[in-house]
């Protein structure tokens, strides 16, 4: 009886069939796929999750901006698609103007300040822009960022400082 179980157990040692590695194999490649998936599908979560953010930042960036120059201005004029602001500086009056253009012709429009005949980049990916006067010193500022299907609405009504404060 000896011999029988040293020969079963020596027959047990010479590793695993062709059969248990093909099972093993399939088992391995199911959970790679599994696994595989979940990965893409996180990647692409956090790939849309990255776009809303960036335009929610371009609509935010150019309502601060907008939204500081109009409540500094010493006027606002919203004339077309341009936006007119004067400014006291150094005792003169300097008008700025924001528009939406696209001057680096990648064919995205992007938001401009143009001081003293400067056009300075503000913010990418603005499709529009509005200004509308509410009542006398109140203005709403409305703007729209927009990528591919992806879209964000930004609004604000400021108040320009008058020349008494």
């Amino acid at each position: 009886m000896t011999g029988l179980t040293k020969k079963t157990v020596q027959q047990n040692d010479k590793g695993f069939t062709l059969l248990e590695v093909l099972v093993s194999l399939v088992i391995t490649g199911i959970i790679a796929a599994m696994v595989f998936q979940l990965y893409i599908s996180q990647y692409r979560m956090a790939k849309g999750l990255m776009a809303d953010a960036d335009l929610s930042f371009a609509a935010v960036r150019a309502g601060q901006v907008l939204t500081a120059a109009v409540s500094t201005a010493e006027s606002v004029a919203w004339a077309g698609k341009v936006l007119r602001i004067n400014c006291l500086e150094d005792g003169k009056i300097i008008t700025d103007s924001y528009y939406l253009a696209d001057k680096d012709f990648n064919g995205v429009l992007d938001l401009y300040r143009e001081h003293l005949g400067v056009p300075i980049p503000v913010v990418s990916r603005i499709c529009e822009f509005h200004c509308t006067g509410v009542r006398e010193g109140l203005w709403q500022i409305s703007l729209t960022a927009a990528q591919a299907e992806r879209a964000v609405y930004w609004q604000r009504t400021v108040r320009v400082r008058s020349s008494s404060e």
